[in-house]
């Protein structure tokens, strides 16, 4: 998928994991979820970590969006273009009963995401 990062509500900076909100235009999604996933960004590729789905524990949305967390960077991505390429599916997209559960499964989820791309060299 590529696009351009756009601004979104800044949950995912206020829980501890910024993320570039991808704004797409007729794209193919794949399944509802988090995925392990390689963000090309200015001919540089990150490890990340993405979520597609409707983000149902901040009330969701009426369609489905893209945001990704990169791994150890800490760039400005707005108005960049990026593409992002789904490596892995991690899990499905669950409601969570509030952000700390949600910032503690995001954390569990970018460790998963860190050995995979550990052995993947990445």
């Amino acid at each position: 998928m590529a696009g351009k990062v756009v601004r979104g509500d800044g949950r995912g900076h206020q829980i501890g994991f910024p993320t570039a909100n991808l704004e797409t235009e007729n794209e193919l999604f794949p399944p509802n979820g988090v995925y392990a996933t390689a963000v090309l960004v200015d001919g540089e590729i990150h490890a990340a970590v993405s979520n597609v789905g409707v983000r149902p524990t901040f009330g969701g949305t009426s369609t489905p969006v893209v945001e990704s967390h990169l791994l150890d960077t800490s760039r400005d991505l707005y108005d960049a273009k990026i593409s992002v390429a789904f490596i892995r599916r991690l899990r499905d997209e669950v409601e969570f009963a509030d952000s700390t559960a949600l910032r503690a499964q995001i954390g569990r989820d970018c460790e998963e995401a860190r050995g995979l791309f550990r052995r993947i060299s990445l």
